[in-house]
Order: structure tokens, then C-alpha cells, then sequence
């Protein structure tokens, strides 16, 4: 049994608020909760997750027969039956938790029971400000381990979920090309492209007409970036998050661009090597520059690559990548470097 998360120790010790009720989580930790709380009593659990990484650890440790996994953009409500309760682990983007409620609310039954969960530091304090027009009655019931429990009453307001009321749509230039991007809640460059990434795409240098991977591609503007300029290529996008998944796929098909989008965590689900990977890395865990997540990146960046294969990333100039880069590649060239970003190009040969 993995090792619960503070917030799912929080509900741990309050399991017995669930008893003989059918249970919808939404934003679950990487942690064996779901499981734990299929087997302490829920009649039936059904756990809507937007995180790959979480969705892959919970369903490592799932083993009951009442409870199932859900991974996606929009909740599927395959039975069509209400929900007697809802788990909310709060997240710390206001328009995630507003996210999370629109697809959620309308599959939940008369007056249902709503708990928010979540780190102090997170927003939870002000989730009841959040969830007014939703709920009635919300209260802290319980607090521990930095981390607060809060209970609310669905007031049977919800209209049923319009995923374009929370698409942005907007238009990319970069060098002679225009694009037609799509963004949801959350998802990295969501309304207007950032500067990196902007860097990046004018710098995108010379791309075999081979696999390409965009890899960590958010609403999908790099990987759309190459297939209309290389129009044929063979391109695929993965992300962690669902929501950037929809927002790339829907990217592909304004642009008239043919591309496998798929999620991964980290190099998870990806098979085969390739001519060209080409990211905008993340490199901080909430506040704190960590060099964890990019040094695993291009290390296993290395070994997707064919003969002759190219990393091509975008970073802040502060970050200090070459070196990472100088154990796991033969040569590497800075492209262009400006007041904020540089561009990195590496080959394995």
C-alpha cells in the first residue's frame, strides 16, 4: 500500500463519512486512497483524475471491484446514475477547482454531500468563496497535517457542462506561419503563447522529415508548429495532463494537422526512437527551481533518439542544463540566447 498523501490522510481518518454511499473523487493523489477507500465501506467509487502520474499509481494499487479509473478531459458518466457524494482534492489553480465542478456537478444527485480537500497553501481556505454559487453550508470539519477538510451541500444549481465555455482560442505567428491554437483551464501558454516557446518556434532549425516528438506539448503549438511546416511528417505529442492533451488534439485539427496525441508520464508510454525530440521542459515544482524532472528528461531524451537524432529545448537562462546535457550527448550548440531564453540543440552522434 503506497504511502497516502497528507490530504488523503485527512480523509483517511474521516472514512467513515462514506459509509454505504457511492462516491465520484476527482483530482486524486499518486497515492493508494481510491483503493482504501473502495475497501472501508463506499458502495461504489469512481475516481475522475486529469494527472496521468496519479492515474497510473492509483490504478497500480486498485484491485476492487467497486471502484474504477477515469482519465480525460471531460467525465463520462457511462451509467447515468447520480452520485450521493463528491471528493475534491483542491487544486491550487482557481480555474481547475471551477473546471472540476462544471464537468462534475450535473452527475451528482439531490442536496449531495461535497468535500474539498486539500493543502493549507493550496487555496482550500478559499475554496468557499469558490464553490458559493454551487453549495450551501460550506464549514472546515476537520484540519491535520496542514491540510484542511471541508463540507459542503450541493444546491442543485449546475447546468450541464459546455466544454467551449472554457476553450480559449487564439492566433500564433512565428516566423512566415500563422496558427490556429485551442487551450484549457491550466494548461501551460492557455490564451497566449509564452516567450519561450514563441523563441523556440523561430528558432526550430532544420527537422528531418522522420518521427518527431513533442514532447510536455501543452495546448500542442510546437508539434502543430512543425506539421505545417513539414507538412507529412510523422509527428506525436504526449503530455501528463489531460486537459493538455484535448487542447493539442484540438490544435492538430484547426491546423489540418495529422499527429498522434497520447498521454505519458514522462517516457512512460512512449515506444521507439526518433529523428527529433523538441520540448519546452518544466523545470520547477511549485515555487523551487528542480533540476529532478528535466535531468530525467534528457537523460532518457538520449536513449529515445536515433543515430544522428536531435534535442532541440527551449530554457530560462538561468537554468544551467549544459552540463546535464554534456553527460548524455556527444556535441551540443547554443542556438540563441536573448535576455530570458536560450535555445539548446544536442545530438547523440
Amino acid at each position: 500500500m503506497a504511502t497516502l498523501s497528507n490530504p488523503s490522510q485527512l480523509l483517511e481518518r474521516n472514512i467513515e463519512l462514506f459509509n454505504n454511499k457511492r462516491v465520484l473523487v476527482a483530482g486524486f493523489a499518486d497515492d493508494s486512497f481510491i483503493e482504501l477507500l473502495s475497501n472501508s465501506g463506499a458502495q461504489e467509487v469512481m475516481a475522475f483524475g486529469l494527472d496521468y502520474h496519479n492515474h497510473l499509481v492509483a490504478q497500480q494499487h486498485l484491485n476492487s471491484t467497486n471502484a474504477k479509473l477515469q482519465f480525460g478531459a471531460y467525465y463520462d458518466n457511462q451509467q447515468q446514475q447520480p452520485w450521493q457524494q463528491l471528493i475534491i482534492y483542491w487544486p491550487k489553480a482557481k480555474q481547475r477547482a471551477l473546471y472540476l465542478l462544471a464537468n462534475l456537478l450535473p452527475h451528482l444527485a439531490a442536496d449531495a454531500e461535497i468535500y474539498f480537500v486539500g493543502d493549507n497553501k493550496g487555496g482550500i481556505k478559499s475554496s468557499g468563496k469558490v464553490v458559493a454559487p454551487f453549495c450551501v453550508n460550506p464549514i472546515k470539519i476537520d484540519s491535520a497535517r496542514h491540510c484542511s477538510l471541508i463540507h459542503a451541500t450541493y444546491n442543485n444549481t449546475a447546468q450541464p457542462f459546455d466544454k467551449t465555455q472554457w476553450l480559449k482560442k487564439y492566433l500564433v505567428k512565428a516566423a512566415d506561419i500563422e496558427l490556429t491554437v485551442h487551450s484549457l483551464p491550466g494548461v501551460f501558454s492557455h490564451g497566449a503563447l509564452d516567450l519561450g516557446t514563441q523563441l523556440l518556434l523561430e528558432n526550430i532549425g532544420h527537422i528531418k522529415m522522420k518521427r518527431t516528438l513533442d514532447f510536455g506539448c501543452g495546448c500542442g503549438v510546437i508539434g502543430a508548429y512543425i506539421g505545417v511546416k513539414r507538412q507529412g511528417i510523422p509527428i506525436e505529442l504526449v503530455d501528463i495532463d489531460a486537459l493538455a492533451i484535448e487542447s493539442a488534439k484540438l490544435t492538430l485539427a484547426a491546423n489540418n494537422i495529422s499527429g498522434k496525441v497520447y498521454p505519458s508520464d514522462s517516457f512512460s508510454d512512449i515506444t521507439g526512437k526518433f529523428a527529433t525530440i523538441i520540448s519546452n521542459p518544466p523545470f520547477h515544482t511549485g515555487i523551487k527551481t528542480d533540476y529532478t524532472v528535466p535531468e530525467q528528461f534528457i537523460a532518457k531524451a538520449a536513449k529515445q533518439l536515433m543515430d544522428g537524432g536531435q534535442l532541440r529545448i527551449v530554457a530560462n537562462n538561468f537554468l544551467k542544463y549544459e552540463p546535464i546535457i554534456e553527460q548524455h550527448f556527444k556535441q551540443q550548440e547554443l542556438v540563441i540566447n536573448n535576455s530570458k531564453f536560450k535555445i539548446i540543440s544536442a545530438k547523440i552522434k
